[in-house]
């Protein structure tokens, strides 16, 4: 199961690379907090939702390593890099405290507040995905 969401009209070189690697990884997050609950509704298995928040963590690296390889040719465009990396970092948490939280791991986030970060994470990287900077 994956959402994704359209990529048409950004910008091209750094900034552009920088967009489509947040908007992969909106879709990501948007995945798992649909997987999320889905098993907390009772509408599907602990193991399937297991495999979406690895798919989702699977894109957020993914993302996260277009993004860091980036070439930057300005400030601007390094500041912008380190901004985005630093929210594919938290979105990589967030997706293994999920995986903990539908794994049973004692200690793991509730339901609710991962489901409102992962709604926060997938607003963000949209954002910066649209230009947001």
């Amino acid at each position: 199961m994956s959402l994704s969401c359209g990529c048409s009209g950004l910008p091209g070189g750094t900034e552009g690379d920088l967009s489509r690697a947040a908007a992969d990884a909106a879709s990501a997050t948007a995945s798992a907090r649909l997987g999320l609950s889905l098993v907390a509704a009772h509408r599907t298995t602990g193991n399937h939702a297991e495999v979406v928040l690895d798919e989702a963590l699977e894109s957020v690296l993914t993302s996260y390593s277009a993004a860091a390889t980036a070439e930057t040719s300005s400030q601007d465009e390094s500041g912008h890099q380190d901004v985005l990396l630093g929210y594919l970092d938290d979105a990589a948490s967030v997706l293994g405290e999920a995986r903990g939280h539908v794994a049973g791991v004692p200690g793991s986030p509730d339901a609710a507040s991962l489901d409102q970060e992962l709604g926060r994470l997938t607003d963000t990287l949209s954002a910066f995905g649209e230009g947001a900077r």
